[in-house]
């Protein structure tokens, strides 16, 4: 999938009615998301439980009319820093029972990276979330 469209007259007209996106990787996703015609919301506030407490978090996408599915980017520098990031984050989520796909820079950098994120898209809806499924497993300081 291309990351931009092909004609830059059709690029500005878009781009005005874009969301102040943080990063062109955020740009990306919402144009793939555009581009399957599938309606966001970019970074609604949503509470989450964790570590003892909730929470205002910024999911950067939501996707309202998909059981309020979000799509978290993580745009901290490769390495095991970022993954631990993304495997929490994506804990947190699944304790809070919202169906997720936390994405970092890596996520993004293969060719056919909009085609993979749509697969996980309907291979999570398709799966009922359970509460006994998920166990916290990091320390509630």
């Amino acid at each position: 999938m291309n990351k931009q469209t092909k004609d830059p007259e059709l690029e500005n007209m878009l781009t005005e009615f874009d969301p102040p996106y943080g990063s062109k990787e955020e740009l990306a996703i919402g144009r793939m998301l555009d581009q399957y015609g599938i309606p966001f919301f970019y970074k609604q506030p949503t509470i989450i439980y964790a570590q003892g407490k909730n929470e205002l978090w910024h999911p950067t996408f939501t996707l309202s009319s998909y059981g309020g599915f979000a799509i978290d980017y993580i745009a901290e520098p490769s390495g095991q820093d970022q993954r631990d990031s993304i495997l929490k984050r994506q804990e947190i989520y699944n304790y809070n029972q919202i169906p997720s796909v936390v994405l970092g820079p890596k996520d993004l950098d293969k060719p056919d990276w909009g085609e993979s994120l749509y697969k996980k898209l309907e291979q999570r809806l398709s799966q009922p979330i359970e509460a006994g499924n998920y166990a916290m497993s990091y320390s509630h300081q």
